[in-house]
């Protein structure tokens, strides 16, 4: 699960981003965000009815957010949301993974954060 200083909750923050933000998509996958100046990024996850029943939905949306607990540390600070479209119920957890990765670089919301590592002798 992601944290909870990392959660789009609210309606109207989701309504924020819709209004304001900027969209990349990657076929079955929906990525709206706005930049923030400071903070730690906020993700949500939208999975309409249209993509299946609940079991189907909760499926997905569970395996997108477990896909976007490795990049949270490496995002900028925005606020995300990803919509999934019809047809992401046949995704893997692998094509997921790989979908967010191709969308976030291209939005350029991922930055890769070098660890500088000290030589022990």
């Amino acid at each position: 699960m992601l944290e909870k200083r990392n959660r789009l909750t609210k309606r109207g923050s989701f309504n924020y981003v819709y209004k304001r933000g900027v969209c990349k998509s990657s076929g079955e996958l929906k990525l709206t965000y706005v930049l923030s100046r400071a903070g730690a990024p906020k993700i949500g996850i939208s999975v309409p009815n249209a993509v299946g029943n609940a079991v189907v939905r909760n499926k997905i949306r569970r395996r997108i957010r477990a896909a976007l607990r490795g990049y949270v540390g490496n995002i900028k600070p925005a606020q995300i949301v990803v919509s999934a479209r019809k047809g992401a119920h046949e995704l893997t957890y692998a094509q997921i993974c790989d979908k967010l990765n191709e969308m976030l670089i291209k939005s350029e919301l991922y930055e890769k954060k070098e660890i500088n590592a000290v030589a022990r002798d």
